[in-house]
Parts: C-alpha cells; structure tokens; sequence
C-alpha cells in the first residue's frame, strides 16, 4: 500500500521558509558609545565586527556623552567603558530601566561603573570583562543573540553572531526530534515530523548564513530528506537488537542526526565564505587581524642597540572611534 504525500508537513516547510525569509530581514539597530580612554583594542574589535552586511543593519556609534538620535529605540546598547564613570552608569541605567538590553564593555570587571537597578530591569544589564578582544566578539555575539528577539537577522548581518544563533536551533529542533524519536503514538509518523523539522532548520541556517531561499535549497532539502531516512533506518535496525530499549535508541538517533545534518550545512557555508576555521571560532572575516588584539605601547618595536634592522618610524594613531551616521557617512573621532 502506498503512502500518503504529507502535503500537511510540506506546506508546514514552505511556510516555514517564509518566517524565515522575514525573520533574517528585520531591521536591527545597534547603539555603541564609546567612552573617553576606552581601550583601542576593544574598540576597534567591535567596530569592526559590527560592519552589517545587508540593508537590515544599523549600526550607530559615537561617543559615551553624544546627545541620542531621536528616532527608534535600538535594540541592544553597547557600551565601551573608559574615563566617563558616571556617564555610563547614567547611560546603563536609562537604557536598562526602558527595557533595553545593555553590554557594559571593559578589560576587567573593576573597570566597569556600579549601576543601580530596581529588580525588574536588572536582567537587561549585562558585563563583558574581556583583557582581549579575540575573547570579546564571540562572549558579544552570544549577548546578542541571547538578549534580543532578532536571533536570525543579527546572523544574516553580523558573522560573529552566527555561532551562538545557530547553536540556539540547532540544539532546539535536536531536542524535539528526540522527543519525537522516542515518543511516537502513531507508527511511521516519527520521520514525517523530524524530517520537516529538519528541513525547516536547514532553511534558518541558509538565512542565518545570508543565503537567500532560491532554488539551490531545493538540493539541500533533497538532501536532508535522504539523511533523515538513512537515520531513521539505522535507528529501527539498532532497535532490533535491544527489544524494550528501542525508544532510547530512536530518540538518541532523532538528536545526533539532526545536529550532524545541521553541522555539514554549516562546514558547507563556511566553505563557500572562505572561512577554514571551526565555526566557533569565527570572529570577523572583514577585521584586519591587528585589531584582535590589544595595541603595544610606542617604543616596544623599537630595535636593540646594535640590531642591523633599520628601526621604522612609529605609525600615526588610527582614530580611537567612528562615528556611522544615519545617512550612511563616515565621521572620524579623535
């Protein structure tokens, strides 16, 4: 007897590519103020990791003290400490009590200003004591992803928010499929279920990734639909062979498959975007690697006395800040 067509599940998938096609377009704005001696390692990172890729993105930076813009309220607040204590506290403060998600940026956690809270805004208040800023974009990207609502469009923008954001549905749809896996009423209607789960992860990873839904998905969801079945294959053939533990088997295969099928869709996308590193590691592939880290004083490249090296003049400090208008220009700052 032939199978039914789940027209239920397929049209559940496509409607799926929809939420995710507007999910991974929403408008995203960012405010980072830059306090007076700020550490320029830092400042430079997040200035360069936050350089949005689509329209969507709106990064708006100036300093710690600069008058706020009059338009919408943004979606999260970062704030690079420095000397203005009590202009960052102040700062903290408001955007907290409005309900605003803020980071409070320093090397160290003795650098960053008390701010006082009442109870219900406390959440919304978040340190981020980095010495270097190869450990600050990714603890920064995980804040994002974690403190806002626009999980999908914060990876489409920014590279270093991927990680987090897709490790949040990945380990999300990996724990329903083994709920399905190892609690299933009707025989058969287990791999129907995980097989759209399946098909709707890839499609948020594609958008998290940047990838618009062409007809090139198409071969990725083929793909997962043959996956889905070898799991589920091995997982009855397994099940045979411990009769009573069959559920655990299939629940344990339900998650496993669904994170390595999500994991090659990732080792793919890094591929294509030329990244060879592990996709946790990714920082930001447009920030020169001289602004991970944090700058030396002048004078430590300074040559020994009789180094046969000719010794180069000190280069001119870059500017400790931008400033990203609305209207899309470049203002520097000193």
């Amino acid at each position: 007897m032939s199978r039914k067509i789940p027209w239920g599940k397929i049209l559940e998938v496509a409607g799926a590519g929809k939420d995710a096609r507007e999910g991974g377009s929403q408008m995203v704005r960012l405010w980072v103020r830059i306090s007076s001696d700020a550490p320029r390692g830092l400042v430079l990172a997040v200035k360069e990791a936050l350089v949005a890729r689509e329209a969507s993105g709106f990064v708006d930076v100036r300093p710690v003290d600069a008058p706020a813009p009059d338009d919408v309220a943004p979606d999260a607040v970062i704030v690079v400490c420095g000397g203005q204590v009590d202009v960052e506290a102040a700062l903290a403060r408001d955007a907290a009590r409005r309900g605003v998600p803020v980071a409070l940026v320093a090397e160290s956690a003795v650098e960053v200003p008390d701010v006082e809270l009442p109870e219900e805004a406390a959440p919304f208040l978040e340190v981020l004591a980095c010495a270097d800023a190869l450990t600050l974009v990714p603890r920064l990207g995980t804040w994002l992803v974690d403190a806002t609502d626009k999980g999908l469009a914060l990876a489409a923008n920014f590279p270093f928010c991927r990680p987090a954001e897709v490790d949040a549905l990945v380990r999300r749809c990996a724990m329903e499929n083994a709920a399905v896996g190892a609690v299933t009423l009707i025989p058969g209607s287990d791999m129907a279920v995980m097989t759209a789960n399946q098909a709707k992860l890839a499609l948020d990873i594609a958008v998290a990734y940047g990838r618009g839904l062409d007809p090139s998905r198409a071969l990725e969801l083929a793909g997962v639909v043959g996956a889905g079945f070898g799991y589920r294959a091995l997982a009855r053939a397994v099940s045979r062979l411990v009769p009573g533990l069959g559920w655990a088997f299939k629940g344990a295969m339900g998650y496993a498959g669904t994170v390595a099928t999500a994991r090659a869709l990732q080792v793919r996308f890094d591929f294509e975007d030329g990244s060879l590193r592990p996709h946790g590691e990714e920082i930001s592939r447009q920030a020169p690697a001289r602004h991970l880290e944090l700058p030396k004083k002048v004078g430590d490249h300074a040559g020994k006395k009789g180094d046969s090296h000719r010794v180069r003049p000190p280069r001119t400090a870059a500017p400790s800040y931008v400033v990203l208008c609305p209207d899309g220009s470049v203002g520097r700052g000193e």
